[in-house]
């Protein structure tokens, strides 16, 4: 049975390590962090993802399993090493390359002859080659290929689309590197195209650069589409059909992206074409809008209410996106750190956000439901779209809000039945908020 070595473990490399296990593999995770490898030996993962407790207490139940913050233990008798590191990010989206790069260096003494390393984690192009160059350093005896795939973890989604990769594709310059790489990853069910190292590194950035500009350009005819009565979601699902979109196609209007994901590659492209003096207008113009439109939610409460002075605030849903309990870089938490600078009064809730990292955001009062953060409300924001709060009993809200106001900003409710119950309805791009009957003059 191989033994492979997964280093960083955090969402994507606890996602991998569960699978590969599950998959027949000997797998070791090498996670520094003392408490958060004893948390993993214990079945419990960094972050919520569904399903991954339990598929981690099953690799380890069953032996193929186990966790360790020695990168010699873990790297010994392995030939295959997965680097999965979830990169961090500054609050310009500005990568920070120096743990990877400080692992790199730390391993190189034990990297067995004719080894393998795939790298996996979302890094600017051409830093494949620099791992390789530091290891080369560290230890000029090292013999090993290194690869690149880029990976498309869902928050949510994460082990079906580990199992069931999307877009299956490896990078390498050397033809023996790839063929490895195939072979251990002939476990999943797909067939891999193969490219150069580089191709596969900027491929990443392509897609989520792709994605950034759909969701732009989603949000801005959505805005257009608020103040002239057309309905966006309706224009979404259309566009959809049109076989040169697709179906799949991020057109909905809503909040701009977040989390640092899509942001982390648009901040790579407009570096490379600032070092390379190309310009990037459209990159350019997606990020300002994207800066824009979380800024919508103040404004439009703004244009409601007046001064947002002691307002009461529900806000509904903290995490990133739902099925996951991370906060880190959420479009909530930014939207909340501008109405407590406008003095508004916060109460929120969340089914599964983290409580650790709520203590790193003072300023709002966090409750145990989603009523007691509804009760006795000025105006209910709905932002992270988790699937219970449709079923919320909006009759019962109606009756504890002090002004039955809702802004949902992922349109995921149904205005028109809200309407009736008597609540004030705003989502984005609907159509439905401040109608300009004259826009056709």
């Amino acid at each position: 049975m191989n033994k492979i070595c997964v280093v960083g473990i955090w969402h994507q490399g606890a996602v991998a390590a569960a699978c590969l296990a599950d998959l027949g593999y000997r797998v070791m995770g090498v996670e520094q962090d003392p408490a958060r490898a004893q948390n993993l030996n214990a079945g419990k993962a960094p972050l919520f993802e569904p399903g991954l407790d339990d598929l981690l207490s099953k690799g380890i139940k069953s032996g193929n399993l186990s966790f360790t913050t020695s990168l010699k233990d873990g790297l010994s008798e392995t030939h295959d090493i997965l680097i999965m590191f979830d990169t961090p990010v500054d609050e310009n989206d500005d990568i920070d390359l120096s743990g990877i790069f400080a692992v790199a260096r730390e391993m190189a003494p034990y990297i067995l002859p004719e080894s393998v390393l795939l790298v996996t984690a979302q890094v600017p192009v051409g830093t494949c080659e620099q791992i390789a160059a530091i290891i080369q350093e560290a230890n000029p005896q090292a013999d090993f290929g290194i690869a690149y795939s880029p990976e498309n973890l869902r928050l949510g989604q994460a082990i079906d689309r580990f199992m069931h990769p999307p877009l299956p594709l490896i990078g390498a310059d050397r033809a023996e590197t790839l063929e490895r790489l195939e072979k251990l990853l002939s476990v999943l069910p797909v067939s891999w195209m193969r490219v150069n190292l580089r191709t596969a590194e900027m491929t990443k950035h392509a897609l989520n650069a792709f994605l950034a500009v759909s969701i732009c350009f989603a949000n801005e005819l959505g805005n257009l589409c608020d103040v002239t009565g057309a309905d966006g979601i309706k224009i979404a699902q259309a566009l959809r059909i049109e076989p040169r979109i697709g179906s799949k196609a991020m057109l909905f209007p809503g909040l701009g992206f977040s989390g640092g994901t899509l942001a982390r590659d648009m901040r790579t492209l407009q570096k490379l074409g600032d070092r390379f003096d190309i310009e990037t207008s459209l990159i350019d113009g997606a990020w300002a809008s994207n800066q824009r439109q979380n800024k919508s939610v103040v404004r439009n409460l703004k244009k409601t209410f007046g001064s947002l002075v002691n307002l009461r605030v529900s806000v509904l849903g903290l995490t990133y996106k739902p099925d996951t309990s991370t906060l880190r870089r959420s479009a909530s938490i930014e939207i909340i750190n501008e109405l407590v600078a406008e003095h508004a009064r916060i109460k929120v809730y969340d089914p599964k956000a983290d409580r650790q990292e709520l203590k790193e955001h003072p300023g709002f009062e966090v409750c145990a439901d989603p009523y007691s953060a509804i009760n006795d409300s000025d105006v209910l924001v709905l932002i992270t779209p988790w699937p219970e709060f449709k079923d919320l009993d909006y009759q019962k809200v109606y009756s504890i809000m002090k002004k039955p106001v809702i802004f949902d900003t992922q349109n995921m409710l149904d205005s028109k039945a809200l309407s009736v119950l008597g609540f004030s309805y705003f989502g984005i791009g609907r159509g439905t908020n401040l109608v300009n009957k004259d826009v056709a003059k």
